[in-house]
């Protein structure tokens, strides 16, 4: 064992009241019932016993459960010492070729960068693949699974209830079948869409097969669980849809909608991320019903009034940041952000996740931040 691992494990103190009211205040905007304020998630604290020890790069973690243990606790550290609604949950961080990697695909490992998918099937391969076949049975000893599995059961065993675990870097059934196949499934949805269809079937099944797995690891319901500092229920899942942005919306409805929804199905739902321009799907997207929420890799590409009410009119919810202006004080920038839940019934419609760089007050001054996010929601909200 790492001869830190005991202290470090030793420093995480959870305040579990306030952990507590913060999945209650989430727990609410899932359900679509108002919490008593909106929830907001800011950033951790940096923690300075962290200079005594080593800092483990991302390759030895990749090869290391106990050193990503550590890595990862940092984190949570900071966040525990905070007030906020932020919950505490890691997961076996193993790249997003993760589901990728039942198929036989390896991932090049770097010091400093995440993992990336080298290789690819052929459609031969491809074709090989009964999709039926491709259940928990059929992925469980596959691949990363059995290292995600060790990671987890290692992970819960320090954690010893301090904090959760959540899911390995599922994906989704389009950006997995990106990684299987590779970027020749651009041309093959127009020339070859019968194959296409059968490859979204195979990854659509190993993003439900994986998902239940490394859920009855865990020993967490498929409706409910955590992503990092979220806490889900009536929904239980995160689906990743990069590679859907650089599609239309007509092979959106034809190739993706319908693998999102079947993937979600089992889950109760759950909440879709996707980095780049969706502007071409927003609607179709937040229109399917076990889409419970959205978050943007690139909320700046957004404008926030339009989109934020659109979200509200089909009675979903935001979770992450919009970014602050840089004229705007914390007082304007909180302003902005609430102005669209002026009207009773709409403050289920965000769960807000300021970055460090956009909330420089929080360093100083959490309490402050605090009490001004909750006192603006007090006079702007009936």
């Amino acid at each position: 064992m790492l001869p830190e691992l005991d202290y470090v494990l030793e420093l995480l103190q959870p305040d579990l009241e306030r952990i507590e009211l913060g999945r209650k205040r989430q727990a609410s905007v899932w359900k679509g019932e108002e919490p008593d304020y909106i929830p907001i998630i800011p950033p951790p604290v940096y923690v300075p016993e962290k200079e005594k020890f080593p800092s483990y790069n991302l390759k030895e973690q990749f090869y290391d459960p106990e050193k990503m243990l550590v890595m990862h606790l940092w984190d949570l550290i900071g966040r525990a010492r905070l007030p906020g609604d932020a919950q505490l949950s890691i997961r076996a961080n193993l790249g997003t070729g993760f589901v990728a990697s039942i198929f036989g695909l390896n991932q090049i490992i770097f010091d400093d960068i995440m993992p990336w998918l080298k290789d690819h099937l052929t459609k031969e391969q491809i074709l090989s693949i009964d999709p039926d076949e491709v259940n928990e049975d059929y992925v469980r000893n596959r691949g990363l699974v059995p290292t995600a599995i060790e990671y987890i059961n290692l992970f819960k065993e320090k954690l010893n209830g301090k904090a959760n675990i959540y899911l390995s870097d599922t994906q989704g059934p389009l950006d997995i079948a990106h990684l299987v196949y590779g970027d020749t499934l651009f041309t093959d949805i127009y020339d070859d869409p019968k194959f296409i269809h059968h490859l979204l079937k195979i990854t659509t099944n190993a993003y439900i097969s994986v998902s239940k797995v490394l859920k009855n690891v865990i020993g967490e319901p498929l409706d409910s669980g955590y992503h990092g500092p979220l806490y889900m229920e009536n929904g239980g899942v995160r689906c990743c849809e990069d590679t859907t942005t650089l599609l239309s919306p007509k092979t959106f409805k034809e190739f993706v909608a319908p693998y999102i929804a079947e993937a979600l199905k089992p889950f109760n739902g759950g909440w879709v991320h996707f980095c780049g321009s969706g502007h071409q799907f927003l609607e179709d997207l937040l229109a399917m019903p076990d889409v419970k929420g959205l978050n943007f890799g690139n909320p700046e590409r957004y404008d926030y009034y339009a989109t934020m009410n659109l979200i509200l009119d089909y009675k979903k919810f935001y979770f992450g940041i919009f970014q602050r202006e840089e004229t705007e004080t914390l007082r304007d920038y909180f302003e902005r952000i609430l102005r669209p839940f002026s009207e009773k019934g709409t403050r289920c419609g965000l769960i807000f996740m300021p970055s460090g760089s956009d909330l420089p007050e929080w360093y100083e001054n959490p309490e402050k931040v605090l009490d001004l996010w909750y006192s603006l929601q007090d006079k702007m909200i009936k």
